[in-house]
C-alpha cells in the first residue's frame, strides 16, 4: 500500500513499541486509579479502563507484540557483548586522562568531563543508541587531547578500537531497523489501532505528569513517553540479549 494513503501517525515510537508501552502506562495507572478518580470522573470505574483494553486488543490483533525475531535477538546479544569489550579499554583510558590531567599541559576538559563516565552508564543500561553518541563525543576529545594522551601511553591502536566500535553498533542499529521494518508492515489498518490507542494513553500521561510533577516529580516521570520507551527497550533487551 502506498505510503502517501496512511494516516499521519500520532505515537512518538516504533509501531512494535505501542503495545508494550501501553501497558506499562496501565499498570501506573491501575495502580494509581483513586488519584486520577478524583481529579476527573472520567478516570473512575471500568469505563475508561475497559475502551483502554479494547483498543490495546484491536491493536494486538494486528501487531502483536508476542512475536519474536530471532535474528534481532541475536543482533541485540552481540551488540550487548561489543559493548561490555569496552570497559576494560575504557579503565586504561582513565588512567591516562587522569595522568595527563597532572600535568602542566593538562587537558582542553576537566578529566571528569572526558565522558569516559557517561560511555559507562550507557554501557551498563544497554543503551546502544545512546551509546553511539557518548563513543562519538569520547573519540572528539581524545582527537583534541592526542599530543597529551600519547604523552601517557594512549596509542593510535587505541582510538582506532573505540572508533571501530562505534562503526559497528550503528551498523547493527540498522540491521536490527531494517529487519523490524521487514517485518512490521505499515497498514491504514494497525496505524489507525495504534493512533486509537496511543489517543488514551496520551490522556492518561497527561493527567499524570500533571497530577504528580509538584509533589511527586519522580512518579510524574512514569508518566512520560520518554521514561516508558526506556524502561520498556531496557527490559527488551535483557530478556533477549542475556548476560
Amino acid at each position: 500500500m502506498s505510503s502517501s494513503t496512511l494516516p499521519k501517525r500520532r505515537y512518538p515510537c516504533r509501531l512494535d513499541e505501542v503495545g508494550p508501552t501501553a501497558q506499562m502506562l496501565r499498570s501506573s495507572f491501575v495502580t494509581d486509579q483513586a488519584d486520577f478518580g478524583k481529579v476527573s470522573p472520567d478516570f473512575k470505574g471500568s469505563t475508561f479502563l475497559t475502551e483502554f483494553d479494547a483498543r490495546y486488543a484491536a491493536l494486538e490483533n494486528l501487531v502483536p507484540t508476542a512475536v519474536r525475531r530471532v535474528t534481532d535477538a541475536e543482533v541485540t546479544k552481540t551488540m550487548n557483548q561489543l559493548a561490555k569489550s569496552l570497559r576494560e579499554p575504557l579503565n586504561l583510558l582513565e588512567i591516562r586522562v587522569n595522568r595527563a590531567a597532572k600535568k602542566s599541559a593538562g587537558l582542553t576538559v576537566a578529566a571528569a568531563k572526558f565522558n569516559i563516565g557517561k560511555v559507562r552508564t550507557k554501557i551498563n543500561n544497554r543503551e546502544m543508541e545512546g551509546l553511539d553518541g557518548a563513543l562519538k563525543t569520547l573519540l572528539y576529545l581524545v582527537a583534541e587531547n592526542e599530543p597529551t594522551l600519547t604523552a601517557q601511553g594512549h596509542m593510535a591502536a587505541d582510538t582506532k578500537l573505540f572508533a571501530d566500535a562505534r562503526t559497528a553498533l550503528s551498523r547493527y542499529n540498522t540491521t536490527q531497523n531494517d529487519n523490524l521494518n521487514a517485518q512490521l508492515t505499515l497498514t491504514v489498518e494497525n496505524m489507525t489501532a495504534a493512533n486509537a490507542l496511543w489517543e488514551l494513553m496520551s490522556e492518561m500521561m497527561e493527567a499524570g505528569r500533571l497530577m504528580y510533577k509538584v509533589e511527586q516529580p519522580r512518579k510524574a516521570m512514569a508518566y512520560t513517553m520518554a521514561r516508558l520507551k526506556k524502561r520498556m527497550r531496557q527490559e527488551r533487551a535483557a530478556k533477549e540479549g542475556g548476560e
